[in-house]
């Protein structure tokens, strides 16, 4: 009989809205390009891509970052940071 593990951490999935007509015109970045749009570095991209905490796709080998929904998902996390009076 297998044991459950009582600790481990419940997956909460992130819930984003967004208008389908605003991905007709998506801006797609490669690595290097959100690299420069986030300020961080590769690893902190490729660690964030394997949990899954920025969306991304690859198109063949190369990781793909929609613009955008990087943008909406920093935007909801940044208001997540704000108390209030």
């Amino acid at each position: 009989m297998k044991k459950e593990d009582n600790n481990k951490p419940v997956v909460q999935g992130i819930h984003l809205e967004f208008d389908t007509h605003s991905l007709e015109n998506e801006i797609w970045l490669t690595i290097n390009e959100t690299m420069q749009h986030l300020n961080v570095s590769r690893s902190t991209i490729y660690r964030q891509r394997k949990a899954n905490r920025i969306p991304s796709f690859k198109l063949g080998n190369t990781p793909m970052f929609p613009k955008h929904l990087l943008n909406k998902i920093l935007l909801q996390r940044a208001i997540r940071n704000v108390k209030e009076f």
